[in-house]
């Protein structure tokens, strides 16, 4: 019985010691970029481009294919934020493996609407440019083409890689200036 008793200790112990990996979660600092770019996953989307930690601040931005839970994500600032990490138990198939959570707003920069940036309208013949009312990305974001109205539809017909590069004319509206 006294076996028995120590035996039940020991796997009490043991199970009260073992690593959860569930509930582990980091803190981790993020940049946030002043607009979003295109991307293809589970369907075509805008993801929002960050760094993360030691790139803050390099020329290096990732494409986000997950979301920030608590985070309204406006066009147009730099946003740093700090934001918690955590595993997914069993995520859906289609779903990411890693839950974030906003901790805080550490600064939100607003950008000039003259800052130049660059979208992927156009990967591996999948055009991220929709035109059922107008011009826009996805159906989301609406897209002055400017005097390149005619050169982007050729460009989307005719190759399987197209960027565009704009600038802001507010909050939903992008501005073509270029095409590559």
């Amino acid at each position: 019985m006294k076996k028995q008793i120590l035996f039940l200790m020991i796997i009490g112990i043991l199970l009260s010691c073992s690593n959860d990996d569930g509930n582990q979660s980091q803190t981790i600092d993020m940049r946030i970029n002043h607009y979003q770019n295109t991307g293809i996953g589970e369907g075509l989307f805008l993801t929002l481009l960050v760094q993360e930690n030691n790139n803050i601040g390099s020329d290096i931005w990732t494409k986000f294919y997950n979301s920030i839970e608590g985070f309204n994500y406006q066009p147009g600032f730099i946003y740093d934020v700090r934001v918690i990490v955590e595993q997914v138990d069993n995520p859906p198939a289609d779903g990411s493996s890693l839950k974030y959570t906003l901790q805080e707003i550490i600064s939100a920069q607003e950008v000039d609407n003259e800052t130049q940036f660059d979208i992927d309208l156009k990967i591996n013949g999948e055009s991220f440019v929709t035109t059922t009312s107008g011009y826009k990305l996805l159906n989301q974001i609406g897209i002055d083409c400017n005097n390149f109205c005619d050169e982007l539809d050729e460009i989307l017909q005719n190759q399987d890689f197209v960027v565009g590069t704009f600038k802001r004319l507010q909050n939903n509206v992008v501005q073509l200036i270029e095409l590559e």
